[in-house]
């Protein structure tokens, strides 16, 4: 596209915990026919760069590509827009994890799949995101090829880990595992996320189920994708779909293997503090304060978990897989009213935007997205997976939380520590006279971080269905910044002495 070369990548910060990030799907993201988006772009990669779009009949509401300019994200993480198995002439809904060519975008999301529209298409959208300041992650699978099994046509029993009677290994439970280990393999890899950087500007990547990957290719991916960007971001699932038993790799690359690397992973284990299991009717610490000592270790980048510092950590609540965060409430909050639910959100939102690490945010958890209960939406359609965005007029007091929280936190360097040094020695947890044992609250010496504006920073967290009352931890008037479902980088208020948190959620006092 015109303008395109040279690339200009978004500023964002300097280490992935300056990044926000927002996963989305191309299709979903654009496809409701309330996205305001033109029909023949709907569900497309023009969707995504369209501008004042807005909610029909709301010219208040926006949608799009404005709605991702005005929460405040940094980056977009598209889930699959490699080439995956599908028929394009007759195309069906799927989430693309099926990767067929690695090389090419995806011809559903492009107006015409038969020439090279796809290409100049997906170039598009990331100028536009660029030009809104975000950045673009794709979201990649090199751990196992497709039902086309095109790296298995290249060289048949090379690319592919097989077992001595010639089937293949299956970490993946897709059917197949690449061999990552072997040099053509790597080489392979390393190139095609290269390639993606170079020829289409993008600025960091996912690794689908990571663990399958050998830490060798890891390491000479990041090397060479920092060669070509400094601040590219370089992330993945720590597992695989198997146990080590299911795998045909020499040792997987879990969360203990990549500790150090400077290779950041997805923190489940915060995740499961936020909410509980992913599925399960077990509840986590939004709903009734359970978990609450692993919370703490991931509002502390979880360095005395399993990072070496925050740098490595995704931290998150809720993603494409599994129940969304509205769901997985109906299930551990029986009997819950919306609004109470709301409030789950916003504090799960709320703790992940002050946490150390990279806050990953879901498309629509914003506005309490609601997939009716589908915990594997892949190739459930548009009727489940489609953003509704009327819903971001429902809930907008969700909507501008999540907005101020965001704000808050890129503004504010306290949050965005790069060392555990710094975590330890300035983020304290204060354990006496709290006025319920499942109550969080922790203060932060800003002091001297440059670009800090504040001194000192107090949290106080409530998960429980009553308002407690805080003895605030520092002398003198605070600015109350966050407090009772809402969140601004302009004080709502002045606290001395004590401040109030209502029930579920969280307030934050800064001096």
């Amino acid at each position: 596209p015109v303008g395109f070369r040279p690339i200009k990548r978004p500023t964002f910060g300097t280490a992935l915990p300056d990044a926000v990030i927002y996963q989305l799907h191309v299709r979903d993201f654009t496809i409701d026919k309330n996205s305001g988006v033109s029909e023949k772009n709907r569900g497309k990669f023009l969707g995504l760069t369209e501008t004042g779009t807005r909610l029909p009949g709301d010219p208040k509401v926006k949608t799009g590509l404005d709605h991702l300019r005005e929460l405040g994200v940094t980056h977009v993480q598209l889930q699959p827009i490699q080439d995956f198995d599908n028929d394009e002439d007759h195309p069906t809904y799927n989430w693309g994890y099926m990767t067929a060519f690695f090389n090419s975008p995806e011809g559903w999301f492009a107006s015409d799949h038969r020439g090279a529209a796809r290409i100049a298409e997906f170039k598009k959208l990331v100028q536009a995101l660029h030009d809104a300041g975000i950045g673009v992650i794709m979201d990649v699978v090199y751990n196992h090829t497709g039902t086309q099994n095109t790296l298995e046509f290249i060289a048949p029993g090379y690319y592919l880990r097989m077992r001595d009677d010639g089937s293949f290994w299956n970490g993946s439970g897709t059917g197949n595992e690449v061999r990552s280990e072997a040099p053509m393999a790597r080489q392979f890899i390393v190139d095609s996320l290269k390639f993606w950087a170079e020829e289409y500007g993008v600025d960091g990547f996912r690794l689908d189920l990571m663990g399958l990957i050998d830490l060798d290719t890891l390491k000479e991916a990041k090397v060479s994708l920092e060669k070509i960007n400094p601040n590219i971001l370089f992330y993945g699932e720590p597992w695989a779909a198997t146990g080590p038993d299911g795998s045909g790799a020499a040792r997987l690359t879990y969360k203990d293997v990549i500790k150090g690397t400077g290779i950041a992973a997805f923190n489940d284990h915060f995740r499961d503090a936020i909410k509980g299991s992913p599925d399960g009717k077990d509840a986590g610490y939004v709903v009734n304060g359970d978990r609450r000592d692993a919370l703490v270790k991931g509002i502390a980048g979880s360095i005395d978990d399993w990072t070496a510092s925050p740098v490595e950590a995704i931290n998150y609540a809720s993603v494409h897989d599994n129940l969304d965060l509205w769901d997985k409430l109906k299930v551990s909050a029986p009997g819950t009213s919306d609004e109470d639910r709301a409030k789950m959100v916003m504090l799960a939102g709320g703790i992940l935007a002050v946490s150390q690490g990279a806050p990953l945010f879901h498309c629509g958890v914003d506005f309490c997205r609601d997939k009716k209960g589908n915990n594997n939406s892949y190739n459930a359609g548009d009727e489940v997976n489609q953003i509704d965005w009327s819903r971001k007029k429902t809930y907008g007091n969700v909507n501008a939380f999540f907005q101020g929280a965001i704000a808050i936190r890129r503004a504010h360097p306290v949050f965005r520590m790069k060392t555990a040094e710094d975590v330890r020695k300035r983020l304290k947890f204060v354990n006496t006279d709290l006025p319920d044992p499942k109550a969080v609250v922790f203060t932060l010496d800003a002091a001297g971080l440059d670009n800090e504006p504040w001194n000192k920073v107090a949290v106080f967290i409530n998960p429980t269905a009553s308002p407690l009352k805080f003895k605030l931890p520092f002398e003198g008037e605070g600015a109350i910044q966050m407090q009772n479902g809402k969140a601004s980088t302009v004080p709502l208020g002045r606290a001395t002495g004590t401040v109030e948190a209502g029930p579920h959620s969280m307030t934050l006092v800064a001096w």
